[in-house]
């Protein structure tokens, strides 16, 4: 909610406030709030600073699975009793439990049979923690979450970062799914969710493209993710009869989701912004999937960016977002 700065002194001298207004404004004055935050932010910064120490003098699971759940405990009393003012080292310190338990979960139970449950903990916990501390960060990263489920996430090595689709239609039409409910949803809840739902909601539409993008370059065999299995004659067997989703579907089926997004959502808009720029990452993707890096392939590439950028630019410069933002 924006903050606005008034002056009591000037509107009761030109008759804009009351007396008695003025003395109920002055009452309900928030007060050192930059001090208060820089006091919070101190805080949260020590706690990490003393956790990392903790753990690298006794480096096991469970010292970050005690550290993890003092974090949620000193986050839920200060939910309960600290007031606004506290606000920000409860969110930290949530934040830092929520994470320590995934981190937890991952260390001791992903090696067990059964790939499902430690991912869908992991969700599970991730979903319920932000929605009891009104987390719009941890709401975000329970739709990653999610995404493992399906087969879907991301590793890094030295210099590189990547993600991983296994399942692309699955994967699209699931968080498709989810980022229309959650839109449809934020409109009849209380205010207190809407950063909630609509960082979740954002961040599943973004998964929902990556779907896209994966499938695009390689289409997809629904299903392989848990049918195929390790033994390589099994597996041989089960893809030659497997239902199979060509890159091109996945290619004009993505390119028109992104016109519809950029012709029916507002203009400037996180979902309409979005679309464009994967729009973009789309055609160049597939130019270069299909043309190749030749020289001339690389001049009519970037006159053709620089003419759609222009038009973008003009576009943009015409239209006057609107106030509801989505």
């Amino acid at each position: 909610m924006p903050r606005i700065l008034i002056d009591t002194d000037a509107l009761l001298s030109d008759g804009t406030l009351t007396p008695d207004l003025a003395r109920i404004l002055m009452a309900r004055q928030v007060t050192g709030s930059r001090t208060g935050l820089m006091i919070n932010l101190l805080l949260v910064l020590g706690a990490l600073a003393v956790a990392a120490g903790v753990i690298a003098l006794a480096p096991a699971p469970a010292t970050g699975l005690a550290l993890a759940v003092l974090a949620l405990g000193g986050a839920g009393a200060l939910r309960q009793a600290g007031g606004p003012s506290w606000h920000v080292l409860s969110q930290g310190l949530a934040i830092m439990g929520a994470l320590g338990l995934a981190g937890w979960i991952s260390a001791e139970l992903w090696e067990a049979e059964s790939a499902f449950w430690p991912p869908f903990v992991i969700f599970a916990l991730l979903a319920g923690i932000a929605a009891w501390f009104r987390n719009a960060f941890l709401a975000a990263l329970a739709v990653l979450a999610f995404g493992a489920l399906l087969g879907t996430g991301t590793f890094y090595w030295h210099a590189s970062y990547a993600i991983f689709v296994r399942e692309s239609l699955i994967s699209l039409l699931a968080f498709t799914a989810i980022a229309g409910g959650l839109y449809a949803a934020r409109d009849r809840l209380p205010e207190a969710w809407t950063s909630l739902t609509t960082a979740a909601a954002r961040t599943a539409a973004i998964m929902a493209s990556f779907a896209f993008w994966v499938g695009s370059l390689w289409g997809d065999r629904v299903g392989e993710h848990w049918a195929a299995g390790t033994d390589w004659e099994a597996s041989q067997a089960w893809r030659s009869q497997a239902l199979e989703i060509p890159e091109s579907a996945f290619s004009v089926g993505w390119a028109g989701a992104l016109i519809a997004c950029i012709v029916m959502t507002r203009r400037g808009g996180f979902l309409s912004t979005s679309a464009i720029v994967f729009l973009a990452i789309h055609a160049y993707t597939q130019f270069f999937e299909t043309f190749g890096a030749e020289p001339m392939t690389l001049i009519v590439g970037g006159l053709f960016a620089v003419g759609i950028a222009t038009w973008l630019g003009r576009e943009f410069a015409r239209r006057q977002p609107a106030s509801r933002e989505a």
